[in-house]
């Protein structure tokens, strides 16, 4: 049985997690939770753990599925409030989600992470514990989840190709003219 080493998972949206798994987006946008001090990445592989916490008026679950993992592959810092437009082309969060991301804690850079993502070959059901819920990034988790057989939902080279696409985006200045 291959799992995660110190299985570690990243809450976020399941509507990204859903557009992380499909290959439709390969980034994530993060700072902290409110129980954060700050943002990192903890682990280079993690699984994503949905939440929909703020969707569901802070009705917390009783079980989760997790049915993706994920591995960074590139990060970027973002502190310059200019580049939060470029960052709505790498997402399906909304400009006002992302702004609101940006002026949480205005002292601390948003995160660009990129991820490969893999489909788990079987979901796990997990039973949520007071560890896991909360406005908190990252959470330990105590389920061995199996990972053998799963599939990136992207190849090497798609992968490839949108990572340089977003270095671009990010790095090169963007013309104030058409």
């Amino acid at each position: 049985m291959t799992k995660i080493d110190h299985p570690t998972a990243l809450n976020e949206c399941a509507s990204v997690n859903a557009a992380l798994g499909s290959g439709a987006q390969i980034v994530l946008i993060r700072k902290g939770g409110l129980a954060d001090q700050s943002f990192g990445v903890q682990a280079q592989r993690f699984y994503l753990f949905p939440t929909n916490y703020h969707n569901a008026g802070g009705a917390e679950p009783t079980q989760g599925r997790i049915t993706h993992w994920a591995e960074a592959v590139k990060t970027w810092q973002i502190s310059d409030a200019t580049m939060l437009p470029r960052l709505q082309a790498l997402t399906i969060l909304d400009s006002a989600t992302i702004e609101t991301r940006y002026r949480f804690r205005p002292d601390q850079a948003i995160n660009v992470i990129a991820v490969r993502a893999y489909r788990l070959a079987s979901p796990a059901d997990v039973v949520m514990k007071c560890d896991y819920s909360g406005c908190r990034r990252w959470v330990s988790i105590n389920e061995e989840i199996e990972i053998d057989g799963s599939v990136a939902a992207l190849s090497d080279r798609d992968l490839d190709a949108q990572i340089h696409a977003i270095e671009m985006l990010l790095e090169e200045p963007v013309p104030a003219w058409n």
